[in-house]
């Protein structure tokens, strides 16, 4: 009896580290998310799941061009593009961005944007995202400029549906 109770007792305790090191991998590391909408299109598609580095920006700052889940609302996180980082000066003219008075490269792009918004400046610890379905998506033109600390993780893979894998870029 005792040597099935301490069998018992050392599986129960392997299984609670595997627990545990799930959650904090869960937690500090990386996390699945779930897209939602087409704001992201062609890029990133509606209910694909992505895997989120949420570590990364522990190391380094966000950049130009990163994909990232953010703290929108208290309640929603959207995946938005960074269009801009703290001191970029920004305009969305004729559908063209121009970042620091000159033309960005956006390849990413589908289709022309039919929004602009004047020149705006991006603030210290703060970033302008935009989706890369400009005329269809819900970004900094109305949500405003994203605080460092909303930001949740940077985008790194698409892993289901199984048929569509890919980095994210």
């Amino acid at each position: 009896m005792m040597k099935q109770q301490s069998g018992l007792v050392i599986w129960s305790r392997y299984f609670l580290l595997i627990v545990g090191g799930v959650l904090a991998v869960r937690l500090f590391l990386f996390a699945p998310y779930v897209v939602k909408g087409v704001s992201m299109e062609p890029t990133l598609a509606n209910n694909e799941r992505i895997l989120v580095n949420k570590w990364v920006y522990y190391a380094e700052n966000p950049q130009r061009g990163d994909i990232i889940v953010l703290h929108a609302t208290k309640e929603d996180d959207y995946i938005k593009r960074i269009i801009g980082i703290p001191g970029d000066e920004l305009e969305l003219k004729d559908g063209i961005l121009y970042r620091n008075g000159s033309v960005a490269s956006e390849p990413y792009l589908a289709e022309a944007t039919l929004s602009g918004f004047e020149r705006i400046v991006v603030p210290k610890d703060s970033y302008f995202v935009m989706g890369d379905n400009r005329n269809r998506s819900m970004d900094s033109r109305e949500i405003g400029f994203i605080a460092r600390s909303n930001v949740v993780g940077r985008a790194e893979y698409v892993f289901y549906p199984l048929d569509r894998t890919h980095e994210v870029r």
